[in-house]
Formats: C-alpha cells, structure tokens, sequence
C-alpha cells in the first residue's frame, strides 16, 4: 500500500533502522535517531544499488516520488542514477570552484608563457586586479552582464575611460580563455 505523508510524519524510532515501502523501489529509512531518509533500490548489470534521494520533510512524498520516476528513466536508458547523481555533483564542485580570479590568474600565466612584454603583464595584471576586487572569487559561470557594467562604471567615475574600455577588453579576453 502506497504510502501517505500523515503514515510518514507519524513513523517513530525504534531500538533499530526499519524500512517502510512505499512503491516501486521507493522507501523511507527511519533511523535510530528518528531521521527519516527517501532511498531507491534498485538492480543494474546484476547488483542491487541504493540511491539515497534525501531526508524527509526536506523532500517531500511527491519529490521523493518524482526522483524515483527520473532514477526508473535513467535505467531504462542504461545509466547508473548513483553515478550519475556523483558526476552531477563533482560538476556542480567543479564549476563553483573555477573563479574569475582563478581563471584570470591561469591566462596571466599563459601570457607569461607567451613571452609578453613586462608592460603588457603589468598592465594585464592590474586590469585583473581591478575585476577581482568586484567579482574575482564569484563563479565565472555566475558573472553578469550587469557587475561587469558596475566595476567599468566605478573606473569610469574616476575619469579612467581608456582604463575602463581596456578592462572592458581584458574581462573578455578571460572570459574567452
């Protein structure tokens, strides 16, 4: 029998970890402590696999069912829902983690490389040096049109608008690399 949000709330803990089905693979882990936690069992190539979904109520019936339904479609595709899930998540890491200020110090690297002249690397430097003050540790990904218009509006009130029009070109030779 399908379960209902009001069989869920009203799960207590015991002495020991028990399950309680819901369908199709789908159940509620009610911990020791009282947590409750959405797993998906499920077989591939063989093996049964666990896919933790999430803790209730912060994922509710509906959502935990919703999950279930995406992992199914998956496996019918051919594709581990766990894995997938970790390969989700290292990417997700991976894009929070490549910031502007990084990327630009990889490019300035790069130059360096090149053999640039030292006023070239300077210059290039110092155009960094001004984005990162404003957006240098945000996510290149989470970088708008917007706070890049609000770093050249802060040159440009110094009177700086070659310096502005040079950042300009510098930001977007980052943003190419």
């Amino acid at each position: 029998m399908p379960l209902s949000d009001i069989k869920i709330r009203n799960l207590k803990s015991t002495d020991k970890a028990y399950k309680v089905s819901d369908f199709g693979g789908l159940f509620v882990l009610v911990k020791i402590s009282g947590a409750k936690s959405w797993r998906f069992k499920y077989r591939i190539d063989g093996k049964v696999r666990l896919l933790v979904i999430g803790d209730y109520p912060a994922v509710t019936l509906a959502k935990a069912r919703q999950a279930r339904d995406i992992a199914k479609a998956q496996l019918a595709n051919g594709i581990d829902p766990s894995e997938a899930k970790q390969e989700e998540k290292r990417l997700r890491l991976e894009m929070k983690s490549q910031t502007f200020e990084k990327i630009g110090a990889a490019f300035l690297a790069k130059q360096r490389k090149e053999g640039k002249s030292a006023a070239t690397l300077s210059k290039t430097e110092y155009h960094l040096k001004l984005a990162n003050r404003d957006f240098g540790r945000k996510p290149i990904t989470e970088i708008t049109a917007p706070m890049i218009l609000k770093a050249l509006r802060k040159v440009e009130a110094k009177g700086n608008y070659e310096t502005a029009h040079r950042l300009s070109a510098r930001i977007g030779s980052v943003f190419r690399y």
